[in-house]
């Protein structure tokens, strides 16, 4: 052998000729980024590549050296948070857009339905949505420094990726065209990643048929030496009790894990336990592949004729990237949606006529509020740059599905248990439509709601809703635990009306809404504990509109149970009312109320912030005024029954106690999170509530104590898992000053409602 080596290194100084060496990278997932080692080893110790070919993992590894970047700038973006996020299908926070988000119901879980084939279609193809990674690839690879020439020969070191064509059951090489989507096709996983469409053709990940594609690098650049990195290995045979062997030998081709030729070394790092989708353990992979690599770094020396100076390779690849053309697209073309949705995306990504050049930074902006919009599932971009320095994006939109159903509820211990449906669906022709319709039913509430959100073509996202709500809550059967016997007050409200909302987005995590309502509450209610079965109850009506106005900032991680972020909320209110209200047997006060008018005006100011994060505990505050200046009704009960409830925690929604209740009164609370393990926290809040007056039962009639006579404990402790279908709890409550203030309950699900009339 080292005869052979001897001769060819006269050869190659005779004809002047330089020995090709050529580097190929196996896919792996998440054990792919051991290659990132691999590079880093080779690079330190002055080993060249000129030429790279790599699958799936494998691919995006090599085409991001290729493309000029260092072994250390590979590895800080696959370190990253970002990355980490665009692996799991996330986002990061700063671009999660609280107006998509805003609807905040029961729903535990969802299916989104095709209408033209309800099962065939509606099966989900891909667990990860990688609308969000695309765009990243876009960003990293899109644009060619050399921008007229698209072959992938005309990288910082020439390239080749795989993928795989399930229809004709072959390899398909990549080595020109759109960079990103090359690879994106060879890193497209089954089930875990969609495929991608080029060239008519529906691609998967390069590993299914060629998961080491040495016979490539040789084919394609007739290299003198190769190096391989590989951290894969064939399936064995399937078993007839594992479902995902039988699978992942149904969709694959055992590869060839050996070198096509006798000049070369395989670095083979050992990665353990790392599994495919341990994108968790990157760092750990990486280091392996570099201690794997170093002890191979003697062997590569000895059989190769030259080494690359560090500083030649730095110059080399400055001169190359100071050729990389800045992103700034001037036109969209989309594909896969017709004229007048390609006329909405564009005016959402372009804005305005006069805007000359849109950077990536602006596009990425843009490009994830609309794919957090209910009417598109997804993108995949390229970008073509042309002589003339315009470049243009090419967007390939897959619209969402327009069925949606929704399950979900609250199911507890106590009898406040309630089932949660939701039917939705949404049209995209000029401007997106949607029409929703839920339910929720139970003993305790049940609700119907139904409306449409017309989005409007604005400048920034704007959306009507015209809706139609009635609830009914029965306070009258929820305070039992168990089998336990309580007789608690007969209360029953029902609301019944009809609105229309203007919603207008205020930067990412703010809404602003005006409204309009109209309808009728009813309260039925004995006005003394002490009823008897033939006792006659009180009932008032109040015929009302009322236009409001809300601003809200939400960042919180959860709409229930949240453990980070912050609230701010404050809202307005007039309320015009026409009062009816007929006496019944327990009625202290015979006389009726009949078209009584009452006008009233209120103010309420909420923000909560989990201002502390320290290891496995988070603690945040709560703070909350509220004012109403609201005439008396009819009688003490009603008046309490319409006045603000103060309800910092789920539980205190389902609850009727006289004392949190109040038109007047400022909230101050500590909310203290211990992380006991992954997504199972130890919940412990605190709150005192002040009214400014308390409300004073004289005989059936209102009256008011002196200012601060009064103030009320709440308290709160949980134990929750925090699953993916919603949580799971086990809950004590406190409420202070009460003939039984402790109330114990398990329970799953989430305690929300639809909105309310005027509250």
């Amino acid at each position: 052998m080292k005869k052979m080596l001897s001769i060819l290194l006269i050869f190659y100084s005779f004809f002047g000729m330089t020995q090709k060496i050529g580097l190929v990278f196996s896919g792996g997932g998440a054990t792919g980024f051991a290659h990132i080692g691999v590079l880093k080893a080779l690079e330190e110790n002055n080993i060249p590549i000129d030429y790279i070919t790599g699958t799936s993992a494998g691919a995006l590894v090599g085409a991001l050296y290729a493309s000029g970047l260092s072994p250390l700038q590979i590895e800080a973006i696959a370190k990253s948070e970002k990355f980490f996020l665009m692996s799991q299908g996330l986002i990061e926070e700063e671009y999660k857009f609280y107006l998509h988000n805003a609807d905040i119901d029961a729903e535990l879980l969802s299916i989104k339905l095709s209408k033209d084939s309800i099962i065939q279609k509606s099966l989900p193809t891909n667990l990860l949505n990688s609308t969000y990674l695309d765009l990243e690839l876009l960003h990293l690879l899109g644009v060619n420094p050399s921008a007229t020439n698209n072959s992938f020969d005309s990288l910082f070191i020439p390239f080749r990726c795989i993928a795989s064509d399930i229809t004709t059951k072959e390899s398909i090489t990549f080595r020109k065209g759109s960079l990103n989507m090359a690879v994106r096709a060879s890193m497209a996983y089954p089930f875990f990643l969609s495929p991608v469409k080029l060239d008519g053709r529906l691609l998967f990940d390069g590993g299914l048929y060629n998961n080491f594609p040495a016979n490539s690098l040789l084919d394609e650049f007739n290299i003198d030496f190769i190096i391989g990195s590989n951290v894969s290995y064939n399936e064995p045979p399937p078993l007839d009790d594992d479902l995902m062997s039988q699978v992942r030998n149904l969709f694959s081709q055992h590869s060839n894990y050996n070198l096509p030729c006798e000049n070369g070394v395989i670095i083979s790092p050992d990665l353990g336990n790392i599994g495919t989708f341990d994108f968790d353990q990157i760092d750990s992979a990486i280091a392996i592949g570099y201690q794997a690599a170093l002890l191979k770094v003697d062997s590569i020396k000895s059989q190769i004729f030259r080494i690359e100076n560090k500083e030649d390779l730095k110059a080399r690849r400055k001169k190359y990237l100071d050729k990389k053309i800045k992103f700034s697209f001037d036109a969209i073309e989309t594909t896969g949606i017709n004229a007048n949705e390609s006329a909405y995306i564009n005016r959402k990504l372009m804005k305005l006529k006069k805007e000359n050049g849109i950077n990536y930074e602006t596009l990425k902006y843009r490009y994830l509020k609309l794919y957090q919009s209910d009417y598109i599932h997804s993108f995949s971009p390229s970008i073509e740059a042309y002589k003339d320095s315009t470049q243009t994006l090419g967007l390939y939109v897959r619209k969402e599905k327009p069925l949606k159903a929704s399950f979900g509820g609250h199911f507890s211990s106590r009898p406040v248990n309630t089932g949660f449906l939701k039917l939705s669906y949404n049209d995209f022709k000029i401007t997106p439509v949607s029409v929703y319709a839920n339910a929720y039913f139970g003993n305790f509430y049940g609700s119907i709601k139904t409306g449409l959100k017309l989005h409007l073509p604005t400048k920034n996202e704007t959306y009507i809703e015209p809706m139609y709500s009635r609830s009914r809550w029965d306070y009258f059967t929820n305070f039992a635990i168990f089998f336990e016997d309580v007789q608690p007050s007969f209360l029953i409200l029902d609301e019944s009306f009809w609105g229309v909302k203007y919603n207008v987005e205020v930067a990412t995590k703010g809404k602003l809404e005006f409204s309009f309502k109209n309808g009728v509450n009813n309260y039925e209610y004995y006005q003394s504990s002490d009823y008897l079965d033939n006792d006659t109850v009180d009932v008032t009506s109040m015929l009302f509109y009322s236009p409001g106005i809300k601003y809200t900032r939400n960042t919180f991680n959860r709409k229930s149970f949240e453990s980070s972020g912050s609230l701010f909320e404050i809202s307005s209110r007039y309320v015009h009312a026409i009062e009816n209200t007929v006496p019944g047997s327990t009625s202290p006060n015979n006389i009726s109320q009949d078209n009584t008018f009452r006008n009233w005006v209120y103010l309420d100011l909420k923000y909560v912030d989990y201002f502390l994060d320290y290891k496995n505990y988070r603690l945040g505050f709560y703070l909350e005024g509220y004012y109403a200046y609201k005439p008396n009704l009819h009688n003490y009960t009603v008046s309490k029954l319409s006045a603000q409830n103060f309800n910092p925690f789920p539980d205190a929604q389902t609850v009727y106690y006289e004392d949190y209740r109040s038109n007047e009164y400022a909230a101050i609370g500590l909310i203290n999170i211990f992380t006991l393990k992954d997504k199972l926290d130890l919940r412990i809040e605190a709150y005192l509530f002040q009214p400014l007056k308390s409300m004073l039962n004289e005989n059936g009639e209102t009256s008011f104590s002196k200012p601060f006579a009064s103030r009320f404990e709440l308290a709160s402790a949980s134990l929750i898992y925090h699953s993916f279908v919603g949580p799971i709890r086990a809950t004590v409550n406190y409420y202070g000053q009460q003939e039984k203030p402790l109330s114990l309950q398990l329970s799953y699900g989430y305690v929300l409602f639809n909105e309310r009339s005027v509250k």
